[in-house]
C-alpha cells in the first residue's frame, strides 16, 4: 500500500526497547497503576498540549509502578489493550535527566499498543482518558524485566522510569461492532480472540468493479475527511490467495490522514464515512489499485481484498 512516512514512529531507541523488551503488560481498570509516595513527589506544571516542566527530588526510586492523572480529561476512555497516540517525556528518576522527548507542542507522535508494550505502560495508561496528561513512576521490573535497567541507555538496574505523557487519542484492540451477514461474492471473514482475520476467497473470478461491505458495524465516531485514523488491516491477493501486507503481522495498527493522499483512493475512501468498531471487507479491482504496474508484492493487475478494521479517529487540529 502507498503510505506516508510512518506517523506511527517511535519515540526511539529508549522507547524501542521499552516496548519490546518484556512480555506484553495485562493491565485492567482494577488492575492499573495508582498514585503513590514516588508519584506525590513528582511536581508537573504547564498546560495539556505543552511541554511540561517536571520537578522530582533525586534520586527517585519505586520498587511499584505508580501513576497520577494530573489534567483530567473528557474524551474516549482507553481500553486496558487498546491503543494510545500521545507525546511523552521519559525521565531517569535517578538523575532527573530527560531520556526522550517528543514534541508536546505538535500532534501526537508515539502509538503505543497496551497488549504489546512492557507492563509499566499498560498500568499508566489502561482505563485513562483523552486529554488527560498522564504522571507515572515505572518500577526497573516494570521497564525492564527482573534485571532492570538499560546498560545501552545508561540506566542503572535500580533506576524507576518517570514518564509523562498527554493523550491525545485513542483506539480500540479490535473492531468491536455487531455482526452482520457478508453478501455474497464476498470473500468471508473468521477472526481470533485478538481480532486479527482470516480469509477465505471465493472459487469465483475476482470482481471487476471496486466494492466493499461491513462485516461489523461500530457505533463509535464517525471517520471525517482529514481525521487522523487508527486502523488494522490485512491485505490478500484474491488469485493468489495469500497476504501481501498486514498490519497485525507487524505488530502495530497503522494511522493515516484520511484524504490525505497517503493511502490508495480505494481504501482511504472505503473508511471515511465508517464508524469506529466497524470492519470492512473491502475487494479492489486492478483499475483502482496497482494497475498493471504493479508494486513491491503486488503483481500487475491483481485484485486486491482488504479487510480493515476501523480502531480510532482524531479530529483534525483547527
Amino acid at each position: 500500500m502507498r503510505t506516508a512516512p510512518a506517523l506511527i514512529a517511535a519515540a526511539g531507541l529508549l522507547l524501542v526497547s521499552l516496548t519490546g523488551c518484556t512480555a506484553p503488560g495485562s493491565a485492567s481498570c482494577d488492575t492499573a497503576a495508582s498514585a503513590g509516595d514516588a508519584t506525590k513527589l513528582i511536581s508537573v506544571s504547564g498546560d495539556f498540549g505543552a511541554t511540561p516542566k517536571v520537578e522530582l527530588p533525586k534520586p527517585l526510586y519505586t520498587k511499584t509502578t505508580e501513576r497520577q492523572v494530573v489534567i483530567q480529561g473528557d474524551g474516549q476512555q482507553v481500553s486496558a489493550d487498546g491503543t494510545v497516540n500521545l507525546n511523552l517525556m521519559l525521565l531517569n528518576g535517578r538523575t532527573g535527566d530527560v531520556l526522550q522527548q517528543t514534541d508536546f507542542n505538535g500532534p501526537a507522535s508515539t502509538l503505543i499498543a497496551l497488549s504489546g508494550s512492557l507492563p509499566g505502560f499498560a498500568k499508566a495508561f489502561a482505563c485513562t482518558t483523552v486529554g488527560s496528561r498522564v504522571v507515572a513512576a515505572i518500577s526497573p521490573e516494570d521497564a525492564f524485566g527482573p534485571s532492570g535497567g538499560s546498560e545501552a541507555n545508561g540506566i542503572k538496574k535500580d533506576d524507576a522510569i518517570i514518564l509523562v505523557a498527554d493523550i491525545q487519542g485513542a483506539a480500540l484492540p479490535k473492531a468491536d461492532g455487531a455482526e452482520r451477514p457478508i453478501p455474497s461474492g464476498f470473500p468471508s471473514v473468521v477472526t481470533a480472540p485478538n481480532g486479527q482475520p482470516g480469509i477465505t476467497i471465493p472459487a469465483a473470478p475476482a470482481p471487476t468493479e471496486t466494492k466493499h461491505t461491513l462485516s461489523r458495524v461500530g457505533d463509535g465516531d464517525t471517520v471525517k475527511a482529514g481525521d487522523q485514523v487508527i486502523v488494522n488491516y490485512t491485505g490478500v491477493l484474491w488469485d493468489q490467495k495469500s497476504v501481501f501486507d498486514s498490519s497485525w503481522e507487524k505488530g502495530q495498527p497503522l494511522v493515516f490522514q484520511a484524504d490525505g493522499g497517503q493511502m490508495i483512493k480505494a481504501f482511504n475512501d472505503a473508511v471515511v464515512g465508517q464508524q469506529v468498531g466497524s470492519q470492512i471487507i473491502l475487494v479492489v479491482a486492478p483499475k483502482d489499485g496497482y494497475g498493471e504496474q504493479g508494486s513491491g508484492s503486488v503483481p500487475a493487475g491483481a485484485t486486491l481484498v482488504f479487510v480493515i478494521d476501523v480502531l480510532g479517529t482524531q479530529r483534525a487540529a483547527k
